[in-house]
């Protein structure tokens, strides 16, 4: 994939929804992708080039990024990437499919066009979908779970199909580096100087989608009902964790030593490490997790999560039910 497509798709996280809200040509539109290029659900599933199986892989990227995001590079040849979808393909007869949206966009307006998305890729599936594993890294994983909450909401049937969601290096609880761009611009909206102000206003541009990663909101508005007035708005509803599926928590660490300091204030590098045993509960609802469904890889750092061979085998083994 060429530099453009990355330019453009980094502009969409931190610009998308002033892009899409301005009708500028450069907001991207969620779609699969294939190859660089989307795939028209009704017209192009017969164009795949190969066969439709009757278990899929939805593949849901990050913040600022796109499906190239997957490309894993191999070492035999340099003129060839894989990816976890085509590996999956592969080894267990998962047919992928790469989404490409606007990261700009609040994670609640991308989960609701993500249910749509799938509902239309079902409908036009030329065989039966038996079943359907998520993988989202970063704010895909988001996007997931703000998915499969809306298409149950909905009465999605694709929904019902969902048996796996992968969820690597996903801020469930925040990521830090949004809060720190959040407490800079409220600290520098105090000082009544010029320079501030216009750095403040530089701040304040980045897009829903970026400031949604503070606290990992999945809904909109995604604020308590009962709570009094002047309340945070950063206490939640919780939202629940889709029950018919096994959910996965996969992290990383910035060095090979997962109890280096580094390792524990910073994680993967701009997501918190996750716990190390016990269930996982988040502040934005309890998802009742056995440490056997989350893993940590020392030394993978935030964006290999997504093209890593350890990482994809860790996938592969869960989903062939063993380990968990």
């Amino acid at each position: 994939m060429g530099w453009t497509g990355w330019a453009v798709s980094g502009l969409n996280g931190l610009f998308g929804d002033l892009l899409r809200d301005r009708q500028n040509g450069l907001a991207l539109e969620m779609a699969f992708y294939e190859g660089g290029h989307p795939i028209p659900i009704r017209s192009g599933l017969e164009r795949m080039g190969r066969p439709a199986q009757t278990r899929i892989c939805i593949l849901v990227h990050g913040l600022g990024c796109n499906e190239g995001i997957w490309a894993i590079p191999d070492s035999d040849r340099i003129d060839v990437d894989t990816s976890y979808g085509a590996l999956l393909e592969a080894d267990l007869g998962y047919t992928p499919f790469y989404v490409r949206y606007n990261t700009g966009l609040s994670i609640a307006e991308n989960g609701q066009c993500l249910v749509s998305l799938v509902a239309d890729l079902v409908d036009a599936y030329p065989t039966e979908i038996e079943e359907i594993v998520l993988i989202g890294h970063s704010m895909g994983g988001l996007v997931l779970r703000s998915a499969c909450h809306y298409g149950v909401q909905h009465a999605s049937t694709w929904v019902e199909q969902v048996t796996r969601v992968f969820y690597l290096g996903t801020p469930h609880d925040g990521a830090d580096l949004e809060r720190v761009a959040s407490t800079m611009s409220a600290v520098l909206q105090a000082v009544s100087n010029p320079i501030t102000r216009l750095v403040v206003d530089v701040l304040e541009l980045r897009s829903q989608g970026v400031k949604d990663l503070q606290f990992g909101t999945l809904l909109e508005p995604d604020v308590m009902d009962d709570l009094p007035e002047g309340t945070p708005t950063h206490h939640r509803k919780a939202v629940p964790w889709l029950s018919q599926a096994q959910h996965y928590l996969i992290g990383g660490t910035l060095t090979d030593d997962p109890g280096h300091a580094a390792s524990w204030v910073f994680g993967d590098g701009l997501v918190g490490n996750l716990p190390a045993s016990g269930k996982r509960k988040t502040a934005s609802g309890a998802c009742g997790l056995p440490v056997e469904n989350t893993r940590v890889f020392p030394g993978v750092h935030h964006i290999e999560l997504a093209r890593s061979r350890q990482v994809y085998e860790q996938i592969r083994v869960w989903c062939e039910g063993e380990g968990g």
